[in-house]
């Protein structure tokens, strides 16, 4: 025995080292006890900035939770007994386009009031009885539009009392259009929805729902003009309520009201009402989804059911579900679900329950479903004794709104703490600068007034937080407190050791940045639902999950039908005994292969009987169409296919020449140009783009008003101008730079120099072309002339203000929209900057990644390839593949179509479609030639050179320029090219103008 022990000590030794250190991590993991042992508290100190003279934060409203705290402060109190109302059409002015009187869509209120058009307002006078806080309401008609929710901004007197009120949103209704429909495996697939149009009511409210009741304005004893601007979708307004805040009862209240009316609890009765059979919605992301849980309604093993709603898509504040039910008799009842809340790690997700419209009593505002992996059954509320809510005999309206309840409070004084953070971060950069020596003694707590008190506060602000997450149920060590643990102990660190801060100053931006990710991570309060259920209060609950056989069952015939199951397949459309099927490979996730799939088979199939083998392929895995190239077995189609591509397949004669179509051009008309050059090969067309990216120039309105800089930059020269200016204030322009990316960064430089890639189509590199090296030297001017930041999250940073000007592609935009509500009317998008012609025009030139759509010339299916493929890009199926997208995965999926006519037909604001289109008029995309993949290599490591190891450009650039021409001859020898015409185009084909 121990020369055993002797001869394994090492590894028992090991062992324990390992057990002990999971041990100690196991129990440490809550993060350090001690951490703000030590650290004063203060009174009071002042933490404004020195750059809060004339502070370019001033502009930005409010948030509301700090205004009706301020308000409170101040004295302010809720009215009690007023109520105002004001039809519609009794305005007291409007706008002279975008708003008009007209008649009430259903014809039973007469004249109302319809806002039309972005910019179209309408104002009300309103005479307030008394000082106070007030609330408000409309009655709206959510009018045919593109189909996205209201979007109104308030204004009272002229001014928004807080930013909130520049973005209330208002929902449409949806339902589904039919019942849901079955493919030939068994599984069900969800109908379209379609809109349900009629007056509704709703109370001025936060859209992110921070806020658990309406907004509270305060008005004082007078007359007040309230201007109710369009903003997005159109709307007629029947009604304006001005009110004093309604007071909602307790549970304890109603229980009272409930003994004293004699109701009864009913008796054996138990009631289900699956979830995924919604009467109403208000949005159409809201769907029915899948789950695999044997114990969900209903379940098939064999086949992938719909029994579901919610989830992923249920998450953001004012999204609502609503279902009708019926009950047999009056009386008192228990109400609950099956609800699956796993998404917030020990953090519970809220719902508003209204019944018939009504919240029943207070505690309804903000029901919680707490957290777990598991499924779970419960009451709505009420902990052990489940609340019991009277209902007539007969059906009832049950309807829940996402809410975010306490959070709001905790996400305030975070995003707070960001705010605060972005200042002093600016403040250092102005003392050290944007590359600082980390040896030097740089006496920041002298430079920077209050800089260890604004440290620690900033580090007691994020404890207060964390102590408010524990409250609400959170456990210790819970990773989704990483962030907000890890910023607090590094501020006390940092006031600590105040010299460190030169040489750790990108840790303050890394931390602004994880500040933010985790306020809109923890925005997301996502909740999936199976059933209903109102019950009596002497029947059980039904069993959340189902037995440990039953479980065993359904993974046992899972794995071994996985042997002979095609996962790839997404099914064929129209009868499987219709003759062979076009097969069509698309290189996307399943959920996007689900919607073309649907699509195909209710539309396409319908209309030409061409059936359709849809299967999937893993995104980027092009290797798995060359070799179903080379063994014969390459489908007919194929959708999602990278830019790079067709020219590969089309040197090896692998893909059918679109232009050999009579009907191409007449195609090819519905996009750009530009869009078209990587596609072409010695004379032919041999894909269709998909989707594009493209970028576009955000800034903040009012951080540059504030600066002086009263001209935005429309050219690189412009921008350069300017550079001093935000560095000068502790800010800076951003323009992105990454490995991947490196040649779509630079090919806007290069096409609005006048130059190209290439000469001759693809013989010779022309980067050591005039234009090409003055194009480099401004790329790279950027970064060694104007240090701006290399790299950098410009999202974070354009929402505090450290960059409030800088070059990003349409992704951010989706996210300023989605998730930056306190800057709503503040930032604005435009085209690119560019570089000024001789005959004025800036050329504004730029391209982007892309995906197309390929036809193989192996197809035996030609003509039905072509039919497939016209039908995917045509307008009306790209505007509604977009809209079924966003309406799965939500606006931040937003599709962006190359097909101009749908592109114009999504729901963007007008205004920012015309900035779109303009920088459309010059989108070009470089042309792919054989080799051309060490020119996208070369690109980059030019700029590792200029950039990195300060070499210089006419050198760097003619470096380069060699290697890539030594390719270019090795690969057009392999394919005999050598006196062949590679994707030769005129100037009008790549849109010149």
């Amino acid at each position: 025995m121990l020369k055993v022990l002797r001869k394994n000590l090492v590894t028992l030794l090991a062992a324990a080292l390992l057990i002990a250190a999971f041990v100690w991590w196991y129990q440490s993991r809550g993060f350090s006890d001690t951490a703000m042992a030590g650290v004063p508290e203060y009174g009071d100190v002042d933490q404004r900035s020195i750059l809060a003279e004339g502070d370019i934060g001033s502009r930005l409203e409010p948030s509301y939770l700090a205004y009706y705290q301020k308000a409170g402060d101040d004295g302010a109190k809720d009215t009690k007994g007023h109520q105002i109302v004001l039809k519609g059409a009794d305005y007291s002015a409007i706008s002279g386009s975008g708003a008009s009187r007209q008649r009430d869509p259903e014809g039973r209120r007469g004249d109302v009031a319809a806002l039309t058009a972005e910019g179209g307002w309408v104002e009300y006078e309103v005479d307030i009885p008394e000082s106070g806080f007030y609330q408000m309401g409309i009655l709206y008609y959510a009018m045919k539009e593109k189909g996205a929710s209201i979007q109104r901004s308030v204004r009272i007197d002229g001014e928004y009392p807080f930013f909130q009120s520049k973005r209330i949103v208002f929902q449409r209704m949806w339902k589904e259009a039919a019942p849901t429909r079955f493919d030939e495996m068994g599984n069900e697939f969800n109908p379209k929805q379609e809109e349900v149009f009629g007056w509704q009511y709703r109370e001025f409210r936060d859209p992110e729902a921070r806020a658990e009741e309406p907004f509270r304005y305060y008005l004082t004893q007078g007359k007040h003009n309230i201007r109710i601007e369009h903003t997005r979708e159109s709307a007629a307004i029947g009604e304006l309520r001005v009110f004093s805040p309604v007071v909602i009862p307790t549970y304890a209240e109603v229980l009272e009201t409930y003994k004293q009316r004699s109701y009864k609890e009913i008796s054996n009765s138990l009631i289900k009402v699956q979830a995924e059979d919604a009467k109403l919605k208000s949005d159409p992301t809201l769907r029915r989804k899948d789950n695999r849980e044997p114990a969900t309604e209903p379940f098939n093993r064999s086949a992938t059911l719909l029994n579901t709603i919610g989830g992923s898509s249920w998450r953001d504040g004012g999204q609502w579900i609503e279902w009708e039910i019926e009950v047999p008799e009056s009386g008192l009842y228990q109400i609950g679900s099956r609800f699956l809340a796993s998404w917030l790690n020990e953090i519970p997700v809220q719902r508003t329950v209204t019944i018939d419209g009504i919240v029943p009593f207070k505690e309804m505002n903000a029901v919680d479903f707490p957290y777990s992996q598991r499924w779970q059954v419960s009451g709505l509320g009420g902990g052990d004794t489940p609340y019991l809510y009277y209902l007539e005999r007969g059906k009832h309206s049950l309807r829940m709104e996402v809410q975010v309840g306490q959070l709001g409070q905790v996400f305030e004084r975070i995003q707070d703490v960001s705010q605060r953070l972005s200042y002093l971060s600016r403040e250092i950069i102005m003392v050290i600068g944007t590359n600082p020596d980390p040896n030097r003694e740089w006496e920041l707590e002298r430079n920077i007034p209050n800089l260890v008190p604004r440290l620690h506060l900033m580090a007691l602000d994020l404890q207060k937080a964390i102590e408010s997450m524990y409250e609400m149920g959170t456990e210790k060590g819970s990773p989704e407190l990483a962030s907000i643990a890890t910023a607090r102990d590094l501020f006390v660190d940092l006031a600590a050791n105040t010299d460190s801060i030169a040489g750790r100053s990108d840790k303050l931006s890394d931390t602004q940045s994880q500040l933010s990710g985790w306020i809109t991570s923890m925005n997301k309060q996502r909740l999936q639902l199976d059933y209903l259920i109102v019950k009596s209060p002497d029947q059980p609950w039904p069993k959340a999950t189902a037995g440990l056989a039953t479980k065993l069952g359904v993974g046992m015939y899972d794995f071994f039908t996985s042997f002979t199951k095609d996962y790839r397949s997404i099914g064929i459309t129209g009868e499987e005994d219709e003759g062979e099927p076009l097969k069509v490979w698309v290189a996307r996730g399943r959920d996007w292969a689900q919607i073309i799939k649907q699509m195909a088979d209710e539309d396409f199939t319908t209309a030409t009987g061409i059936n359709v083998d849809i299967n999937v392929i893993p995104a980027g895995a092009m290797n798995l169409l060359m070799l179903a190239v080379t063994s014969g077995k390459a489908p007919d189609v194929a959708l999602g296919v990278e830019p790079v591509i067709p020219i590969d397949f089309a040197l090896r004669d692998g893909l059918k020449n679109l232009s050999d179509y009579p009907d191409y051009q007449e195609v090819a008309n519905r996009f750009r140009p530009g869009a078209l050059i990587p596609y072409r090969f010695q004379g032919g067309n041999y894909a269709l783009p998909e989707n594009q990216n493209f970028s576009m120039m955000f800034y903040r309105k009012d951080i540059l008003q504030e600066l002086g800089i009263t001209k935005i930059p429309q050219t690189w020269q412009e921008v350069m101008d300017i550079i001093p200016t935000l560095q000068r204030h502790g800010m800076d322009f951003f323009y992105s730079h990454s490995t991947a990316g490196a040649i779509s960064e630079f090919a806007p430089f290069l096409f609005q120099q006048g130059g190209d890639f290439y000469r001759e189509g693809g013989k010779s590199s022309a980067l050591d072309s005039a234009e090409a090296l003055a194009a480099m030297k401004m790329w790279t001017g950027l970064y060694t002339n104007y240090k701006i930041s290399k790299e950098a999250s410009f999202y974070n940073r354009f929402r505090s203000g450290e960059m409030p000007i800088g070059v990003a592609d349409y992704s951010t935009y989706v996210q300023l929209m989605t998730a930056a509500p306190e800057l709503t009317g503040w930032w604005e998008m435009l085209p690119m900057p560019g570089i000024q012609r001789p005959d004025g025009k800036i050329d504004r030139s730029v391209g982007g990644a892309s995906q197309t759509g390929i036809i193989f010339k192996n197809t035996k299916k030609s003509q039905d390839a072509w039919e497939f493929l016209k039908w995917w890009v045509s307008a009306p199926v790209q505007e509604r593949f977009g809209t079924e997208l966003e309406a799965l995965m939500g606006v931040e999926a937003r599709w962006n179509t190359a097909n101009v006519e749908a592109l114009m037909n999504l729901p963007w604001p007008q205004k920012d479609i015309e900035a779109i289109l303009e920088q459309w008029e010059w989108f070009r995309e470089r042309e792919i030639v054989p080799g051309d993949y060490l020119t996208t290599r070369y690109v980059n490591n030019i700029w590792n050179e200029i950039v990195l190891k300060g070499k210089n450009v006419r050198e760097a650039m003619e470096d380069g320029v060699k290697e890539v021409n030594r390719e270019l001859k090795k690969k057009r020898e392999e394919f005999g090219l050598d006196r062949e015409t590679v994707g030769m185009r005129t100037d009008k084909e790549v849109g010149s103008r």
